[in-house]
């Protein structure tokens, strides 16, 4: 009986990109993270530092101004973000998984032209807005209409939960056009610019963790726009947003991974220092178990997130060429990466505070700076419980 070897590997310039990123990381974000979430502040430093390297466009092609390093390169930048400061993954993958993406894979020549050129080369920042007071994961049940008037649309409604979006340039937004279609049909994407008549920043809430991103509300009241801010067709927002977030949900579970290894990676060291009963803890099985756990989860979901991103790169720009099952499997992939990679992550964040002892608890330090940041993976990009709906139901209907 034969065995086949599954291999992955990266490939110099990757290997190159993932070093200058570390570089970078260490040199402009690490010394600040931390003060950051004291003063609960966005980062305008750091943020202007990552657009002059080119970092908000990285899986956008080069003819569009971004890096053109594809989904593999993408998660190789949120990976090593994820090390270093959820705050900051935060603000790329809003930026560019569910804004950047969706201009690129459903934008006209001219749209892309407009948004994602200046977008891919961090002169706009981007946001995305679909939760509402009334609607969460429940994607499909938008209360903000989109109403026609000759060849305009008035929008009004209440956006909720929007990462970026007091500094947003433009906002992604999700409007019902047709409330009885609801997800089939009904519900059509908007490219709405900061400055719009009507288009307002709310209140921005207060929040557990990631301190350094806004939170915004945005609040519409008879904005007007043309047919050019149309985004992927009326009626196909629904399809715009998921695919969407089938970029977010991997690129989650990229910064998730570097959420793991930068938990082991300050365990490990703890371990070794701190004794107890005349020897270092890392000499008991308890602790050894816990750094085992961090370590095999962290390799394994290496695998899954860049086998993901591949997929994604092998299935290209252009949505209309993706077959039926293509579709299926990237969204049923993106699920599983999102639901194991946010639930492995707060484990090891929560284990790596018990190993730290009392030291892991006291505010100001990374590790517990990390614990609250970590929890709202299992939220965002889709609750995990509508991430195994999603799973569930694919499974029924295809099977293994």
């Amino acid at each position: 009986m034969s065995s086949v070897a599954i291999e992955f590997g990266f490939t110099p310039d990757q290997e190159a990109f993932r070093a200058s990123v570390r570089e970078f990381l260490k040199r402009e974000v690490e010394p600040i993270a931390g003060r950051i979430d004291e003063e609960e502040r966005f980062p305008l430093e750091s943020v202007a530092k990552m657009r002059e390297e080119g970092y908000f466009g990285v899986p956008i092609p080069e003819e569009y101004g971004g890096l053109g390093l594809g989904k593999i390169g993408y998660c190789l930048l949120l990976e090593e973000v994820g090390r270093v400061d959820a705050s900051h993954s935060a603000i790329l993958g809003a930026h560019t998984s569910l804004g950047a993406v969706p201009i690129l894979y459903y934008g006209t020549e001219e749209q892309r032209r407009r948004w994602l050129v200046p977008a891919a080369r961090g002169e706009k920042l981007l946001a995305f807005s679909l939760t509402e007071p009334g609607s969460g994961s429940d994607s499909g049940a938008v209360q903000t209409t989109a109403e026609r008037s000759g060849d305009d649309f008035v929008l009004n409604g209440t956006k909720i939960y929007v990462t970026n979006g007091k500094e947003a340039d433009t906002v992604l937004v999700l409007a019902g056009t047709d409330v009885k279609l609801g997800p089939s049909g009904g519900v059509t994407a908007f490219l709405l610019d900061q400055g719009l008549e009507g288009f307002r920043v709310g209140r921005c809430e207060k929040k557990m963790g990631l301190h350094g991103t806004s939170t915004a509300e945005l609040v519409l009241d008879h904005v007007r726009v043309g047919p050019e801010r149309v985004l992927g067709g009326v009626g196909k927002g629904f399809h715009v947003a998921m695919s969407a977030l089938d970029v977010g949900r991997v690129s989650l579970g990229a910064g998730s991974i570097g959420a793991i290894e930068a938990s082991l990676g300050a365990s490990l060291e703890f371990a070794q220092r701190r004794t107890q009963f005349g020897l270092p803890i890392s000499e008991y099985q308890a602790i050894q178990f816990k750094l085992a756990d961090m370590a095999m989860r962290a390799r394994a979901l290496r695998y899954l997130v860049y086998q993901a991103a591949a997929r994604q790169d092998r299935m290209g720009n252009d949505p209309a060429a993706w077959s039926r099952l293509d579709r299926a499997e990237k969204t049923r992939e993106s699920a599983t990466v999102k639901c194991l990679a946010s639930e492995w992550a707060c484990e090891a964040v929560d284990e790596a505070v018990q190993i730290h002892g009392g030291l892991g608890y006291i505010r100001g330090t990374a590790i517990e700076r990390a614990y609250r940041d970590a929890r709202i993976l299992r939220i965002f990009e889709g609750t995990n419980e509508i991430q195994r709906v999603v799973v569930a139901r694919d499974l029924l209907a295809r099977g293994l």
